[in-house]
């Protein structure tokens, strides 16, 4: 018998389930119980239930850890790009305020040239910031659902251990 998949017989051999464990868990009490009168008084079935929820809710916790360090380090990473936007924004208005005031009549090329440049430059940074902070928000919503998930997965195995 797999760990992942359970099958199940019951109606005297006539119906047949096959349960794939991490698909089914975590879930409500009610659909749980359902599972559990049907594996009904095969507590080998019910043991690797309660195996289940309970390993899957402990490295659910133990993964907690590497979810909130990778929010954290690309929430650094977004916020060490922030300067950098500043000072590069400082420099876009600067030097579009000259080309306007100095460079009129075509003059300047160079100029205008240098300023497409660090737009460019500005744009790509700023890019790098956003997604930084895409990866930021999508662990931290990880880290939060891991935790809810986990506390699901141990009502889970409350519900089987007191169904007994």
């Amino acid at each position: 018998m797999d760990q992942k998949i359970i099958n199940i017989t019951f109606h005297q051999g006539m119906g047949h389930m096959t349960v794939v464990l991490d698909e089914f868990f975590p879930t409500d009490a009610t659909r749980l119980r359902k599972l559990l009168s049907i594996i009904d008084e095969d507590y080998e079935l019910r043991a690797v239930v309660v195996q289940h929820c309970g390993q899957r809710a402990q490295a659910l916790m133990d993964g907690r850890s590497d979810l909130a360090n990778r929010a954290v380090n690309y929430h650094t990473k977004a916020t060490e790009l922030q300067p950098e936007i500043d000072k590069m924004a400082r420099q876009v208005d600067t030097l579009q305020k000259y080309i306007k005031t100095y460079c009129k009549r075509g003059g300047g090329q160079g100029y205008r040239q240098q300023l497409k440049e660090l737009k460019a430059q500005l744009k790509d940074i700023k890019e790098q910031q956003r997604h930084a902070l895409t990866l930021y928000r999508d662990y931290q919503r990880r880290f939060v659902g891991a935790e809810k998930e986990a506390e699901k997965l141990k009502k889970n195995v409350e519900v089987a251990k007191h169904e007994r």
